[in-house]
């Protein structure tokens, strides 16, 4: 699974993202739609597709970014829904885990 620390503190996009971005299409959204720095150690990022079916997380770790990607084969990532209007949305460790390891056609409020 994802090794993080701790003190990460994990954001999620609030729209879908194109996933034909790479690292730095991805970092560029972090800074200029979320409002946050991309080379924070202690904050991870995460970007789903259009269709749920894919996810990326960005994080930059010690040197370097790190990209965490996942395909869903069957089922969808559990699609979001926000209560409020903002540009990303923090979440915890747990949500993150839920999010991705359950595949399944419901939502989830955040």
């Amino acid at each position: 699974m994802i090794n993080f620390t701790s003190r990460t503190k994990y954001f999620i996009s609030s729209k879908p993202t194109d996933m034909r971005n790479g690292r730095e299409g991805l970092a560029g959204i972090v800074r200029e739609v979320m409002g946050h720095n991309p080379k924070c150690y202690d904050e991870a990022f995460i970007f789903y597709s259009k269709d749920y079916r894919k996810v990326k997380i960005l994080h930059y770790d010690i040197n370097g970014y790190v990209m965490y990607q996942k395909w869903f084969d069957s089922g969808k990532f559990l699609k979001p829904e926000f209560t409020k209007v903002q540009k990303s949305h923090e979440i915890s460790r747990e949500t993150l885990i839920l999010l991705l390891s359950t595949a399944i056609q419901t939502k989830i409020a955040i």
